[in-house]
């Protein structure tokens, strides 16, 4: 063992080569951390480790880094001097030290962009939900990649939901998400929209989706990509009322809530979309329009839709598609694997594509191949 004394303190800041002090420094430090120093050795170690972190050599402080990070009784002042170095030197306390807090840490990742001491951060063996949090609003694919990697990385299902659209644009981040297993089931759900195939099978299994869930989450993806909405990533759920309604209004103030729209979805089935779109652009509550819309008789429909200035030509169409629309779907709450099999049938049976106008082309978006089946 050493015996540290002032001797050695002067020898570390006289030595010209930066070989030697690391050396120097690496022997104190591993004497140190046997805890088997007195308590006045203890202060001359920690006088001499202050020294060193002023040392122009980055050798010499990573060596000091690299024997520290995994001490527990280094003084606080020494770790974060350290912490805050360059990323060469900082990244070993930045992964291993226990002296740093979690208020330590999310102050430097929030105070730097170094993708290195960014993913040290993120491969710590424990990270707090509130840290995860800091690391995932980085928004640099590096330090997410480490960070989904890390089974000791507390991450919320409200920050998986609130950087959806950041994950599920990364095929990389969403293999990584279905490797680390032990997810929230909505955001395994999630998954489900983007990944290939394979990975389909290794999320059914790990968490046990059975066959109609999984029918149901490919189902919903179709159905948003043929109404050309949003992109295919499973970010929002048609039947989930409050997502319905912050995308009608994002779509509304970005000029794209189009009458066509709405008829599409209705042509398709989606009728939340279409009742809250149509509310939205009618100026009026969802409930209201809902009840005007189902109101038996064509007076509260031609109401909100004249209101909502839909296309004249379509009135009647629209209205008949609707309340079919209605029936096959248990008003809204049971949409059928068939349904626009259905509806296309019961417009033929009625005889509504001859007698109503415009009924023939929205026939074609309902089913263009399924309407010519039923026309033959």
């Amino acid at each position: 063992m050493i015996n540290v004394t002032t001797m050695d303190v002067k020898k570390l800041t006289q030595e010209p080569s930066a070989k030697v002090r690391s050396m120097l420094a690496a022997k104190i430090a591993m004497d140190y951390r046997s805890g088997n120093f007195t308590e006045s050795e203890a202060q001359i170690a920690d006088d001499i480790f202050r020294i060193l972190l002023k040392d122009v050599e980055k050798k010499v402080r990573k060596t000091l880094s690299e024997q520290l990070c995994h001490i527990p009784h280094v003084p606080r002042d020494i770790i974060l001097k350290l912490a805050n170095d360059e990323a060469e030197v900082a990244t070993p306390v930045l992964e291993f030290s226990h002296v740093l807090t979690e208020d330590d840490l999310i102050a430097i990742v929030n105070s730097t962009k170094e993708a290195l001491k960014l993913c040290a951060v993120a491969r710590r063996e424990n990270i707090g939900s509130n840290l995860a949090d800091s690391l995932i609003d980085t928004e640099q694919e590096a330090v997410l990649e480490n960070l989904f990697k890390n089974k000791g990385a507390h991450i919320s299902q409200e920050s998986f939901l609130d950087n959806w659209s950041l994950i599920s644009g990364n095929r990389s981040l969403l293999e990584t998400l279905v490797q680390r297993g032990n997810l929230p089931l909505s955001i395994a759900e999630k998954l489900y929209f983007s990944v290939t195939d394979e990975l389909k099978n290794l999320l059914t299994k790990q968490y046990k989706l059975g066959v109609p869930t999984a029918h149901k989450v490919s189902s919903e993806a179709r159905e948003w990509e043929m109404l050309g909405i949003i992109p295919l990533d499973g970010s929002i759920s048609p039947t989930n009322d409050e997502q319905v309604e912050d995308l009608i209004d994002q779509l509304h103030l970005g000029g794209r809530l189009t009458h066509s729209l709405l008829i599409r979805a209705l042509c398709l089935g989606s009728l939340s979309v279409f009742e809250t779109g149509i509310a939205r652009l009618a100026g009026v509550p969802r409930v209201n329009a809902r009840i005007l819309l189902m109101d038996s008789g064509a007076l509260g429909f031609n109401a909100i839709y004249a209101t909502a200035a839909m296309p004249e030509g379509f009135a009647e169409a629209v209205r008949v598609l609707l309340n079919i629309a209605l029936e096959e779907t248990d008003y809204g709450y049971n949409k059928r694997t068939d349904f626009r099999k259905r509806v296309i049938d019961r417009i033929y049976v009625g005889g509504y594509h001859r007698s109503v106008e415009n009924m023939e082309y929205l026939l074609s978006i309902i089913g263009g191949k399924l309407a010519a089946a039923n026309a033959n």
